[in-house]
């Protein structure tokens, strides 16, 4: 009797060590499922970024907007102080290459002008 006991608990123990390797053999191979995926994404950096919500600088204008006035689109151009055309950048490159003391110049050219804003600085 002994020995049946001992030859149930034996094939119980190997049924769950089958059952609990087959188990991590299935996870494994959805591991390896998802780290191809993966590794696709990460070989086209830019499909990730897209994803990411990001837009590239080479990307076109769009062209089912309205025009906007600011970034030079219609014929009406922002004027400076003395006259002279504010010159606004005209591509998305231009537009990520401007540093911050380039935004805040044309920022103050244009509410000196009139063009946006109001004179008194008060939002």
């Amino acid at each position: 009797m002994d020995n049946e006991r001992g030859e149930n608990a034996a094939e119980k123990l190997m049924g769950a060590l089958i059952s609990k390797m087959e188990d991590m053999d299935s996870n494994i191979k959805f591991i390896k499922a998802e780290n191809a995926e993966l590794k696709i994404a990460v070989n086209n950096p830019a499909s990730l970024l897209r994803k990411a919500g990001f837009v590239s600088t080479r990307a076109r204008l769009p062209e089912d907007v309205l025009p906007d006035t600011f970034r030079g689109d219609s014929g009406d151009i922002l004027k400076g102080p003395d006259g002279h055309d504010i010159e606004v950048p005209t591509t998305n490159v231009d537009f990520h290459e401007m540093n911050w003391d380039d935004i805040h110049v044309l920022a103050d050219q244009a509410k000196s002008s009139g063009a946006i804003g109001n004179q008194l600085g008060m939002e």
